[in-house]
């Protein structure tokens, strides 16, 4: 079933926007960020694992969007396990948009170092 998730998040705060309910995947089709702010700011975003909560992959690291600018990512599909997240972290106030296919998961495996 696909589904979107949308939030403004609040200046200097890490926010999870997106959590994988157990018994699900989800793949992870589009990524919008909205700087809807008056000033110019930066946003990190990572991805972290469910079965370990140190497993922190970056995808964003403080990238500059100026006032009023956007970012998209919608070039290809992450998909996501059970227990899995998204983190936000934005300078300046901004919203944020997910959009995922949740699937019922089948079994999953763990590969080494994952």
């Amino acid at each position: 079933m696909k589904h979107s998730i949308g939030r403004t998040l609040p200046a200097s705060t890490n926010t999870q926007v997106l959590l994988v309910p157990n018994g699900y995947i989800a793949d992870v089709s589009m990524v919008f960020i909205s700087n809807t702010s008056g000033s110019t700011g930066n946003i990190s975003y990572y991805w972290e694992h469910g079965h370990d909560p140190s497993h922190q992959i970056y995808i964003l690291n403080a990238k500059t969007i100026n006032s009023k600018d956007y970012l998209q990512f919608s070039q290809g599909n992450l998909v996501m396990k059970s227990g899995d997240s998204f983190y936000f972290n934005p300078s300046v106030e901004m919203n944020v948009v997910v959009t995922f296919d949740l699937l019922k998961a089948p079994q999953l495996f763990t590969f080494p170092n994952e």
